[in-house]
C-alpha cells in the first residue's frame, strides 16, 4: 500500500488546490540548488590572479640586478640574483608613516602573467620597528621553474594610539 503525504498550495484567485508529493518537491529543490551552485562555481573557473606587464619586474639571470619599488606604504630598494628555481634578494627600505604592522610579499608570475606563488619578504609583527630593515636584509627563495617575472605587495596597518 503506497501512502502519499500531500503539500497543499492555494491560489488566491480561484482557491484551486495544487498537490505535490514531498519526494518530488525535495528532488526539485535539490536540483534547483545544484544548478545555482554549478552556475556560481563556473564563475570561479579561470579567475586566477594575473599581473599587468607594467606592474611586474622581469627576472633576468646572472649578476645582481637592482631596482626600487614604491607603494602607498613603503619604499623598498632591492638587489637580486636569479637562477632558475632560486632568487637571492637583498632589500632595504622604510615605511612612509607610523604603523602597528607592516608586511611585504613577493609574488612570482609566469610569462602569461598568471600568479604562481606568493612568499613573505618581511613581516614586522605588532609594533616592531622597520629599522631592522633600514640596513640590508637578505632572503633566498625557492621559486617555481616557470617564473619569468615578479612583483611586490605590501600591507600597512596604520598606527593607533592604543597601548
Amino acid at each position: 500500500m503506497k501512502r502519499f503525504v500531500h503539500l497543499y498550495f492555494y491560489r488566491t484567485e480561484d482557491q484551486k488546490e495544487i498537490k505535490m508529493e514531498p519526494k518530488n518537491f525535495i528532488r526539485k529543490a535539490l536540483i534547483g540548488l545544484f544548478v545555482l551552485f554549478s552556475i556560481g562555481l563556473s564563475g570561479c573557473v579561470g579567475s586566477q590572479m594575473m599581473v599587468a606587464p607594467e606592474d611586474s619586474i622581469s627576472l633576468v639571470q646572472g649578476g645582481p640586478q637592482t631596482g626600487s619599488w614604491e607603494s602607498n606604504d613603503v619604499l623598498l630598494n632591492y638587489q637580486y640574483v636569479y637562477q632558475p628555481g632560486a632568487l637571492k634578494l637583498n632589500f632595504s627600505g622604510g615605511a612612509k608613516r607610523g604603523y602597528d604592522q607592516l608586511a611585504i610579499w613577493i609574488r612570482f608570475f609566469d610569462a602569461q602573467g598568471k600568479l604562481l606563488e606568493t612568499k613573505s619578504v618581511f613581516n614586522s609583527g605588532f609594533r616592531q620597528k622597520f629599522s631592522s630593515v633600514r640596513g640590508s636584509n637578505q632572503k633566498i627563495f625557492d621559486i617555481p621553474m616557470e617564473s619569468t617575472q615578479f612583483s611586490f605587495q605590501s600591507m600597512l596597518k596604520k598606527r593607533t594610539n592604543r597601548r
